[in-house]
């Protein structure tokens, strides 16, 4: 009599199919390989096999970027001699000034110091300038300075004493000798000489208006030098307070 016996599950015959295919895979791949092998010959395979690493190796070896030489990062002491001097070997230095007195028409008269090869025009600049009546052409603005030097400016027809037409105290003159022309002007008897002594008028002016007076008279007023040819206006305005008919 014939005993009844369960079936065994799906999975496992499943498994033991795959199981069985994979170890009939195996050896027919380990059999194409000693097939090969013996084609080919056991020594090159062998021989090609490790030359596969080797060669790989060295081809790194050869195309890898190479490292920074060790004398690249080092630091080196400057062979440079500078040429200028020590920090705590400089000097200090002290620059000669002169105390100059500046007086007469600027707007701010005083006494100041200044740099030793200061000039008169210098002097009056740091003094504020000259004023509106002002007479620079009767002082000589390039003069250096002196020490304890006074630097006068007169007026326009001022007569300036030589002690003060900038004159230093050791009689070292800084301008032009003291003005002898005596204001105001006559313009009917004056010549062209003393006309050409007025501040803005020069010998072709002095002369013109002589001429003028020789021809057409006396001046009846001071506005009568407007008719002269080159003179206008603002040249008379300027003369005005230093001359008379």
């Amino acid at each position: 009599m014939e005993h009844w016996r369960p079936e065994p599950p799906i999975e496992n015959a499943v498994a033991i199919s795959l199981t069985s295919k994979f170890k009939t895979q195996a050896e027919s791949f380990v059999s194409y390989l000693v097939k090969t092998g013996a084609w080919f010959g056991w020594g090159r395979l062998i021989t090609m096999c490790a030359c596969i690493p080797l060669v790989g190796f060295g081809a790194f070896f050869l195309l890898r970027t190479p490292a920074p030489p060790v004398e690249a990062s080092l630091t080196y002491a400057s062979t440079v001699v500078s040429s200028g001097p020590r920090e705590d070997s400089q000097v200090p230095t002290t620059v000669a000034t002169v105390s100059i007195h500046v007086a007469g028409n600027v707007l701010k008269p005083g006494v100041y110091e200044m740099p030793a090869d200061s000039r008169v025009v210098d002097a009056i600049r740091i003094a504020g300038g000259a004023n509106a009546i002002a007479d620079l052409n009767a002082i000589n603005l390039a003069n250096r300075l002196n020490d304890a030097q006074q630097v006068y400016v007169p007026a326009v027809g001022e007569k300036v004493p030589p002690s003060s037409n900038g004159l230093s105290a050791g009689g070292v003159g800084t301008g032009s000798a003291p003005n002898s022309v005596e204001y105001p002007i006559n313009i009917n008897s004056a010549d062209v000489a003393l006309l050409d002594e007025l501040p803005g008028v020069g010998p072709s002016t002095a002369q013109a208006i002589v001429t003028y007076r020789d021809q057409n008279g006396p001046f009846a007023s001071v506005s009568g030098l407007e008719d002269v040819p080159g003179i206008g206006p603002a040249k008379v305005a300027a003369i005005q307070g230093l001359v008379t008919t």
